[in-house]
């Protein structure tokens, strides 16, 4: 009950009762018309205090406010309208207020029996109108309740929404940085293995002249025309190494899979064919990033591993069936059970973070498939593995 109604509540039973002993003294019944006002405010407030019997005191006040209004006149017949007001300041199913309304009204005609019929008619009509009144407020009250509802359930959710765009950027962050990490370490393991081994051999070479000037200069000078020759095309090598760690000034697509295949031919000297399947949809950068990346390994591990000198990449867009990127090559057949490396461990984990996985066959060709889901799953599975995330 607000404090309003409670105020109400104490003035619809003090104020008729001061009106009275005013307007008509009383003599000895006054002490008995005050006992029974103070019997009426002990209820009240026992009905605050312990709401588990609020209704038998609501029926014991109502009687108990009709028999003073009917034992003594005046201004008294105001009483029940206190308790009128505490039926509808509790939370009651509408045909309970109806037979409240009712049965309250009753008790008032009742109390009014033997006086006017203009007063019982006022009374009556006062009745029922401070019953729509209350029927008003309490309509009021539950709207600004919803309201409120509303508010916090909507406040609730801009956190919750700010949460994760919060998480997504810190997850596109992530990936930024493991994509840099990755290409780091890739471009580490070019050096290493490429330029590193051809310097090594160049040096070699070099201190094998020395010797033959004093021996066989013809085949010194062809040495050296060598040496040459393996500079400039480490220098060649090398150049190609500092452009790709500048972004492309023409070509937006960091992750694409057919540059990737045509830098592929050019560096590691082999044939690397490309097919497109299917209905092409733009996708996820996470997911161009794991196609890329799995792309970028499985050739690397075929050249490296199985001295493979073709390399087929197949994706295929299957719609709701997902996407499918199979990379196939001539080289050797692993013979005995495959383990992952720190390669395949990594294509797999990667596939994963989408909901998608990895696998290999080994048949007539070595190949190795990443299956990714469609779109909407990929957000799906993504969301949930948020949520365990938290």
């Amino acid at each position: 009950m607000s404090s309003l109604m409670r105020w109400l509540r104490h003035l619809f039973i003090v104020m008729p009762t001061v009106f009275t002993l005013i307007a008509q003294p009383l003599g000895a019944a006054t002490d008995w018309l005050i006992c029974s006002i103070l019997l009426g405010l002990l209820a009240v407030k026992l009905s605050e205090l312990f709401p588990k019997i609020t209704v038998p005191l609501l029926i014991i006040e109502l009687i108990g406010f009709g028999a003073v209004s009917e034992q003594w006149d005046g201004f008294l017949f105001l009483l029940p309208y206190s308790t009128l007001i505490a039926i509808y300041s509790r939370s009651t199913s509408t045909a309970a207020l109806c037979f409240w309304t009712i049965g309250g009204l009753a008790v008032q005609i009742a109390s009014l029996s033997g006086r006017s019929t203009e007063l019982m008619a006022a009374a009556a009509l006062l009745w029922l109108m401070l019953a729509a009144v209350l029927i008003a407020a309490r309509q009021n009250n539950d709207k600004h309740l919803r309201a409120e509802l509303l508010y916090e359930r909507l406040a609730s959710q801009h956190e919750e929404l700010e949460g994760a765009r919060r998480r997504l950027l810190d997850y596109a962050a992530q990936i930024e940085q493991y994509a840099q990490t990755e290409e780091r370490n890739r471009i580490a393991r070019d050096i290493h293995d490429d330029l590193g081994h051809r310097l090594i051999r160049v040096k070699m070479m070099a201190e094998a002249t020395l010797h033959l000037f004093d021996v066989d200069t013809q085949r010194a000078r062809h040495t050296v025309e060598q040496i040459r020759d393996q500079l400039q095309d480490s220098m060649e090598r090398m150049r190609r190494t500092v452009r790709k760690l500048s972004a492309p000034e023409e070509d937006s697509r960091v992750y694409a899979i057919d540059r990737l295949v045509r830098e592929s031919c050019d560096m590691l000297g082999i044939e690397v064919a490309f097919a497109l399947h299917g209905n092409p949809m733009p996708l996820y950068p996470s997911m161009e990033y794991i196609l890329y990346r799995n792309t970028q390994e499985a050739v690397t591990n075929a050249v490296r591993h199985g001295g493979a000198t073709f390399v087929e990449v197949t994706l295929r867009f299957g719609g709701d069936e997902g996407i499918l990127l199979k990379i196939a090559n001539n080289g050797e057949i692993p013979s005995g059970i495959i383990k992952s490396g720190l390669g395949l461990r990594g294509m797999s984990e990667r596939a994963a973070l989408v909901g998608g996985t990895v696998t290999w066959q080994a048949d007539e060709q070595f190949a190795i498939m990443t299956w990714l889901p469609a779109l909407q799953s990929a957000s799906q599975e993504w969301e949930e593995t948020e949520r365990r995330t938290i």
